[in-house]
């Protein structure tokens, strides 16, 4: 075990410890993550549309709530390529060093992607209508739209750090003063992002956004949608936390802009009165999480109903309550399990065996699967199934406390029985 430890320290953590601190990963991540609020308020409301009860969809539709509930994620999920666009490139700017230009960054990542998004005319007898294909801002345009807004704050990063910008005299008020200091990159960017248009618009892909859905979204969907690289990537992220790096900071970057654009066509399907078309999403990784990282609400609830020491006794007070809420860093750092050879062994196989039989589970029609939400991992099991639209998965979760509980139960033991020792040994000595 000392040389597994040893070269995992000396090959496999400056390569995990470079991605996570990678300025171009956090920058999506960020951006992402800040869009929570909406991804959310439009996954819930498609699964109010959605439930399939009979009377409730009469009601919705007899009143008219049915269309008040559509509008919302037709203006959320649906155009979150939108927001990205905007989202990324101002946390970008942050994590680049040029965060007193946050916004006009954001703002013109924004105005880049909409111009290489196609515009149809519409006649209209002698007139003549320009509309936008909301396809070309939803979920499908994810990767463009990190695209887009990485190549905008290197560019103004670059114009930034050369002071290659207008200055204006003191006095001038701050927001116009940083208009001006943007001008220079800003026209630079509109004619670069206008002569790409033009230039996908003279080959066989027309747009920006269709040229990388068929050449990397596509292939891309197909590899992180295979169950297998989702468990390599849960045990990717178990290793990671054993050694004291955020596994699921690490990981989820890489595959958050695809489970983002699963999210949002598994709502259309569900409100479709289809079934999921993505099983593999954020919805399986809070799975592989249930309690936090290394499926460890089995191990808090041992802790909390059966631990004999007393650390161990007031420990769980803290780390059970937080675990239901899948929080358990006082968990990793407190017993610890960071670098614990002991726990090891759960801690990798307990999420694979709650995410394997979970997803089995689903394969063979027993229970749903989820919509895959992100945002909602924080919530307790049962609850977590149940806002994913998944109630028959939300009762597996408690079934999966119960399987966590199994498998951490010996662990815990010999963590429990080797406190109570030294308790004993530190009372004897001291009597």
């Amino acid at each position: 075990m000392d040389k597994f430890i040893s070269f995992m320290e000396d090959h496999f953590l400056p390569v995990a410890t470079k991605i996570s601190s990678n300025k171009y990963l956090k920058s999506i991540s960020s951006g992402s993550m800040s869009l929570l609020g909406v991804i959310m308020v439009g996954a819930i409301f498609t699964i109010f549309t959605s439930i399939t009860f009979a009377p409730y969809q009469a009601f919705l539709k007899a009143t008219g709530l049915g269309t008040l509930l559509a509008y919302v994620p037709d203006f959320t999920t649906n155009l979150l390529g939108l927001y990205m666009a905007f989202s990324i490139a101002y946390h970008g700017a942050k994590e680049f060093g040029i965060g007193e230009n946050a916004f006009n960054t954001g703002l013109l990542s924004l105005v880049s992607f909409i111009m290489l998004s196609p515009v149809t005319v519409q006649k209209n007898g002698p007139l003549a209508n320009n509309m936008f294909n909301a396809t070309y801002f939803g979920p499908k345009a994810v990767i463009s739209a990190i695209i887009v807004a990485l190549v905008v704050v290197q560019i103004m990063r670059f114009f930034m750090n050369k002071n290659m910008t207008i200055k204006m005299p003191e006095g001038v008020p701050p927001m116009v003063s940083k208009s001006f200091i943007s001008l220079i990159p800003a026209v630079v960017i509109v004619v670069l992002f206008g002569l790409i248009k033009l230039g996908f618009n003279a080959t066989s892909f027309k747009t920006f956004n269709d040229f990388i859905y068929t050449i990397l979204q596509t292939p891309l969907q197909s590899l992180v949608g295979s169950f297998p690289a989702f468990l390599l990537l849960v045990i990717i992220s178990q290793i990671l936390w054993f050694f004291g790096i955020h596994g699921s900071q690490t990981v989820l970057p890489i595959v958050l802009p695809i489970w983002l654009g699963y999210m949002a066509e598994n709502g259309a399907a569900i409100k479709a009165g289809k079934s999921v078309a993505h099983v593999i999403n954020f919805g399986l990784w809070d799975l592989a999480c249930i309690g936090g990282c290394g499926a460890t609400i089995g191990l808090v609830t041992m802790m909390f109903f059966f631990a004999k020491s007393k650390r161990y006794k007031a420990f769980s007070k803290v780390v059970f309550p937080c675990g239901i809420f899948s929080i358990n860093e006082p968990l990793i750092f407190g017993v610890p399990l960071m670098l614990n050879v002991m726990t090891l062994i759960p801690f990798v196989l307990c999420p694979v065996v709650v995410v394997t039989l979970g997803y089995v589970l689903m394969q063979l029609g027993v229970i749903a699967p989820y919509m895959g939400i992100l945002g909602v991992g924080s919530m307790p099991p049962l609850i977590h199934g149940i806002l994913n639209g998944s109630l028959s998965a939300g009762i597996y979760e408690l079934f999966a406390v119960g399987l966590s509980c199994l498998i951490w139960y010996p662990f815990f033991k010999m963590l429990d029985n080797e406190a109570l020792k030294e308790e004993q040994e530190a009372l004897e000595s001291h009597d």
